[in-house]
C-alpha cells in the first residue's frame, strides 16, 4: 500500500477523536496505509530525527489541524502597531514542523484544518495546496466534496510514487531492458544521435591515421624478421 505520514495532535476531545478516525478509516478504503508517530510508528531516536526517516519514506503527507491552544483576547505585535486580537485558536505547533518537513521532501500535502483556527503559517491558502476547512464531523469525511478533494490529491501522491526521479537507481543492478524502459522517446533519439556522432568521429579519426584506409582494411603486421649476421 501507498504510505502516507499523518501530522495531528493528540485528540482532546471526543469529537476531534472521532474525526481522526473517520478520515483514518477513508484513508484506509482508499488504499493509503497511515504512519503515526507514537500509535503505529516507534523510534528511540529524538523526534526530529525518527520524523524525519518516516517522513523521506512516504509518498505523501496528511496535516490534520485543529485547536490545541485557545484563547479569547490578546495582542497582535507587529513592526509600528499593536492589534488588539480575540477568540484565537492555534494548532499544535508540530503541524507546522511536520508540514514543513514533508514540503521539503515535495510530498503532496493534504491539509485539513478545523474553522476558526488562526490561518498562517502551513495552516493558509496561497501555498502550493488548498486547505480543507472544516467544523470537524465525521459525517463531512463522506460527502462528495471532501472525497474529491481527497482524490485529487491521492492522484498526486500516486505520481509522486510512480514518478521514475521519486525512487533512487543503482544503474549497477539495471539489466539493458529495464534501462532503456526508464528513457523517454525523445531521449532515446537523442541518446542514438550521440552515439552515431561518436562513431562517425572515431572512425574518420582512424581513416586519416590509415592513411586513407578504414580500419578493417589494415593489412596484419608482418613480423619483423631478425637480421642474420655474416658468417666470418
Amino acid at each position: 500500500m501507498t504510505k502516507v505520514f499523518i501530522s495531528k495532535g493528540s485528540a482532546a476531545t471526543q469529537e476531534q477523536r472521532a474525526f481522526i478516525d473517520a478520515v483514518l478509516e477513508m484513508l484506509d478504503t482508499v488504499g493509503l496505509s497511515a504512519r503515526i508517530m507514537g500509535e503505529n510508528e516507534w523510534s528511540h531516536e529524538q523526534p526530529l530525527k525518527a520524523i524525519r526517516k518516516i517522513i523521506k519514506e512516504c509518498d505523501g503527507a496528511v496535516v490534520i489541524a485543529f485547536t490545541r491552544t485557545q484563547f479569547d483576547e490578546g495582542l497582535e505585535l507587529r513592526k509600528d502597531q499593536t492589534l488588539p486580537i480575540s477568540n484565537i485558536k492555534l494548532p499544535t505547533t508540530w503541524n507546522h514542523i511536520e508540514a514543513s518537513m514533508a514540503y521539503s521532501y515535495e510530498l503532496p500535502l493534504l491539509v485539513v484544518a478545523e474553522n476558526g483556527l488562526k490561518s498562517e503559517g502551513l495552516i493558509e491558502d496561497g501555498y502550493d495546496w488548498r486547505v480543507y476547512w472544516t467544523d470537524m464531523n465525521p459525517e463531512e469525511v463522506k460527502s462528495d466534496s471532501f472525497k474529491g478533494f481527497l482524490q485529487s490529491w491521492k492522484t498526486a501522491v500516486e505520481e509522486k510514487k510512480f514518478s521514475p526521479s521519486s525512487a533512487e537507481v543503482d544503474l549497477s543492478k539495471v539489466g539493458l531492458g529495464k534501462l532503456v524502459s526508464m528513457i523517454s522517446l525523445p531521449q532515446l533519439w537523442k541518446l542514438i544521435g550521440v552515439l552515431v556522432t561518436v562513431i562517425a568521429i572515431v572512425a574518420g579519426g582512424s581513416y586519416k591515421l590509415g592513411a586513407g584506409k578504414w580500419p578493417w582494411q589494415e593489412e596484419p603486421n608482418k613480423q619483423i624478421q631478425p637480421t642474420q649476421k655474416p658468417r666470418g
